[in-house]
């Protein structure tokens, strides 16, 4: 079977796009970063394309290069990094754009032989993407040159290696998310509590538990203010507390479902408990009329976890009181942190024109004046440590914003497999965590379910 037509159709069996962690579920939990949804029928794989070794930059040939991100924010540093290139390459054009439907009309793109030379990748889809031949192998390129090997040299070698799908580059991390406690310090103070920050390589479950109760406001049978939200999806809520206490949602080779474990259970039933028993996180009905964000900024909330590209909107916006940051508790049993990032990849499309081009963009992407630029954006950190010491400075706000990149020390990518995707995965995820946390199945009958039927996906697909 031709690449083409492989590529046709595994495409036709992607679905619509799955939302990632800012107002919807799980990954759209972050509202930043959504990630394509993909078929379950077993497709033909063709053999990945390979670029050539792009020539000396100095010497590129005319090319129109289209780069393609999921949202907004990043373009704007994305066209400087394009005008600097552009001044060194002057037959080069690039154009950057963040299309509305992103997923679909990518997916449709592709499917037509069609679409930007160059386009951003969730990582947790990046692995089934490349596991059926649609990516562009870049080892060659990688191999043969210097300047992006200096660039991966001074990269989150964590993120390199979640890159390096089965020993080969098909595609490259840029950016990455990580996961922290968000507080209102004003009311914390008020409330006679020691702010977070101060007490953070201390501060555990229990004292989360303790804090979040002292902080609830109530007013006969209503909550004016909730003390802290516990029922966040996988990404920005329960797999970072299963994580700190020992467990996960998959094996390290990805093979089975491990969530229903004991390791897990105890984190869930913890997070449970504050808003079923203790009633400190908010109800699915407070939910349903203000968002968690939101709740968060009108002062209607006080503790949130939540991800690191939640900081540019809420210095941009927040006015009526002083946030702070600081890393998620740790478990009170393994005295460990947990935590998730979404590792965000580019990509090169296989029916590029002009590869050379292209990968020498992706290159220039990569290096430190670039990423520097990513940094002074305040958009999400970037790849390289020696540029994201700019995004993590504290005068970009708030005061403890260090503890974003402290929990890089223990924050592994989200679950990724190479066949059964992220929206086959999530949707028995999605379904369970509700139940669970509305009260419809205890916590054992719920992970007990979600295991079975995550690990029913699993072994049809091996």
């Amino acid at each position: 079977m031709s690449a083409t037509t492989s590529r046709r159709v595994f495409l036709k069996g992607i679905g619509t796009a799955v939302a990632v962690s800012a107002g919807a579920a799980a990954l759209a939990a972050c509202g930043a970063t959504p990630a394509p949804s993909q078929g379950t029928e077993s497709q033909a794989t063709a053999a990945p394309a390979e670029a050539t070794a792009a020539p000396a930059a100095a010497g590129m040939a005319a090319a129109d290069l289209n780069v393609w991100v999921w949202w907004p924010d990043p373009v704007e540093s994305l066209n400087q990094m394009a005008t600097s290139f552009m001044e060194t390459n002057t037959a080069v054009k690039v154009t950057n754009e963040a299309p509305a439907d992103y997923w679909t009309k990518l997916q449709t793109a592709l499917a037509g032989g069609a679409g930007p030379d160059i386009y951003f990748m969730n990582n947790v889809n990046y692995w089934s993407w490349a596991s059926k031949g649609i990516l562009v192998d870049l080892d060659p390129l990688v191999s043969a040159d210097a300047g992006m090997q200096d660039n991966l040299a001074n990269s989150w070698q964590d993120a390199i290696d979640f890159y390096k799908f089965e020993g080969k580059n098909y595609g490259l991390p840029y950016m990455y998310t990580t996961v922290i406690l968000y507080y209102n310090e004003d009311y914390m103070k008020e409330k006679g509590l020691t702010p977070v920050a101060e007490i953070e390589d201390d501060f555990d479950w229990n004292m989360f538990r303790e804090y979040a109760n002292t902080l609830t406001e109530r007013d006969g049978d209503s909550v004016t203010m909730w003390g802290g939200q516990s029922t966040d999806g996988i990404e920005t809520g329960w797999l970072n507390f299963s994580r700190g206490n020992g467990g996960d949602f998959l094996t390290p080779d990805s093979s089975k479902c491990i969530v229903d474990e004991p390791a897990s259970v105890e984190a869930w039933q913890f997070l449970t408990d504050m808003r079923l028993v203790d009633n400190v996180s908010p109800s699915p009905e407070a939910l349903q009329a203000e968002g968690t964000r939101s709740m968060f900024m009108t002062g209607r909330l006080a503790m949130m976890p939540g991800g690191s590209w939640v900081m540019k909107t809420l210095n941009e916006q927040l006015t009526d009181f002083t946030y702070n940051i600081a890393v998620l508790p740790k478990s009170p049993n393994t005295g460990g942190n947990g935590g998730t990032t979404n590792v965000v990849g580019l990509v090169m499309n296989t029916d590029s024109k002009g590869k050379d081009q292209a990968w020498a963009l992706m290159t220039h992407y990569l290096t430190k004046d670039s990423q520097d630029i990513l940094a002074k954006g305040n958009i999400l950190a970037p790849i390289r440590n020696d540029s994201a010491e700019l995004y993590y400075d504290p005068t970009l706000g708030p005061t403890n914003r260090a503890a974003a990149f402290k929990v890089q020390q223990w924050t592994t990518p989200l679950p990724a497999h190479k066949t059964v995707t992220w929206g086959e995965m999530y949707k028995p995820v999605g379904e369970w965590q509700t139940e669970i946390f509305e009260g419809r199945a205890t916590v054992d009958e719920g992970l007990t379910a979600m295991a079975s039927e995550v690990n029913d996906l699993l072994t049809a697909a091996s």
